[in-house]
């Protein structure tokens, strides 16, 4: 009877999620970031989690109280119903060593639902959906035709998401394993625009969206059996970690607009095609000492060299890897003791060799991170990070990104002691 309440109650919010979606995730212009968005799937998303984002990982080894939206085997130690949602701030200064721009936008990520059907087992489900990649740039140049001077302006905005439903449990005593259906979806759009100065003369604006979607899973497993292997409970909190994420094709659906200043708007079909998404894998260590301070490091690779757009491989876009090391200490978890005892610290950093090889050049991202964990009673909580991006070079005609990201997710517990109705 308490499982099939839980299916009901797992339904509900299944339903409610799908149907905010909708309007949630529904793309508009932004005010412009990053130029590198112009290619590929624009920018690739590697966060799981504000906590890992705050300790510079991605969390494939790290077990707590969170949902890892990439690693579902760390799941199996979630003690209670949690929903997280997350939001972000970026302020982004790009320099070409002569010129520079700001902006500042923000966006909604994602969210979790993730509901413990057996704690004993490990048996978690989680559904959501989370940001896959972001395309947003806003550029021009002047220039001039037969002494007519004219500005060519070229903007994106859009990207992709990922719906997200999988499950976790323990194989074994000391193995956790994890497994997630995703399906990716979105629209690209991308504008081209030449304004001339002269009003006699003819504008012209191109537009094309590309509406994108496809299936791929994932896949991971925690071994955390170390201390009984040494025979020492010093290792009792070493966890090895693994990820797969399989090779998978999307549909492209491009359609486009094509319009001049003295004659209506001509919106054309383009065509249909394929987007081979290449295999992804990753591996992490963590470990937690005195149950306060636990120190993680992971490393991510895909293979994007596999990577074809409409049977070509685009010739910019390359392998990529990320590697990030953090900490994390908290001083207590007890509730009798002090707030100030009881708040999370976090500290970490990165280097992520991106997909993208422009002008010869490997386009590279150096981060460092910092965060709270801001406890509200004993499931519920409010996570902060502050994060320092550079990426790209402001030389040999590149263009170099400064980024500060700040980020809040609210993770709100305890939800299942709100008893469903037996009625659905």
């Amino acid at each position: 009877m308490q499982l099939n309440i839980k299916i009901k109650y797992f339904l509900k919010i299944s339903i409610i999620i799908l149907f905010f979606s909708v309007s949630l995730f529904s793309q508009t212009d932004k005010n412009g970031g990053s130029i590198y968005s112009l290619f590929g799937l624009g920018e690739l998303s590697y966060s799981s989690s504000n906590r890992t984002e705050a300790m510079g990982i991605m969390g494939f080894a790290l077990y707590g109280d969170y949902t890892n939206s990439n690693n579902p085997a760390a799941w199996t130690r979630i003690p209670t119903t949690i929903f997280t949602s997350k939001f972000t701030l970026d302020n982004i200064r790009s320099t070409d060593g002569t010129k520079s721009a700001k902006r500042t936008y923000g966006n909604f990520n994602g969210f979790d639902l993730s509901i413990p059907f057996n704690k004993g087992n490990g048996w978690i489900v989680n559904l959501g959906i989370n940001n896959y990649s972001n395309v947003n740039y806003d550029t021009y140049f002047d220039g001039s035709i037969g002494n007519e001077p004219y500005r060519q302006t070229y903007s994106g905005n859009g990207g992709l998401y990922k719906f997200n439903m999988g499950f976790s449990y323990i194989l074994f005593r000391y193995l956790s394993f994890g497994a997630q259906f995703n399906y990716a979806f979105g629209n690209i759009n991308k504008s081209v625009n030449i304004d001339f100065t002269n009003g006699s003369l003819f504008d012209t604006k191109n537009l094309s969206a590309n509406n994108i979607y496809g299936f791929y899973f994932n896949s991971g497993l925690i071994f955390h059996g170390f201390g009984k292997i040494f025979k020492n409970k010093k290792f009792d909190d070493l966890n090895l970690g693994v990820y797969f994420s399989t090779p998978a094709e999307f549909t492209s659906n491009l359609t486009g607009r094509f319009n001049r200043s003295t004659s209506a708007t001509d919106s054309i079909f383009i065509s249909n095609g394929k987007l081979k998404i290449p295999l992804a894998f990753g591996v992490g260590i963590a470990n937690t000492f005195n149950n306060k301070l636990t120190v993680s490091a992971d490393m991510f690779y895909q293979k994007w060299d596999d990577f074809t757009y409409y049977g070509t491989h685009p010739a910019e876009i390359k392998n990529s890897m990320k590697i990030g090391a953090g900490i994390e200490y908290t001083g207590s978890k007890k509730l009798e003791d002090s707030y100030i005892k009881r708040i999370t610290l976090r500290l970490g950093g990165s280097y992520t060799q991106d997909y993208l090889k422009l002008n010869g050049e490997n386009i590279n991202i150096i981060s460092v991170s910092a965060g709270l964990g801001l406890p509200i009673g004993l499931y519920n909580s409010i996570d902060l990070y502050a994060k320092y991006n550079i990426k790209g070079k402001e030389s040999n005609g590149l263009i170099k990104d400064e980024i500060f990201r700040f980020g809040a997710s609210v993770k709100i517990g305890e939800l299942w002691f709100l008893r469903p109705s037996d009625d659905f």
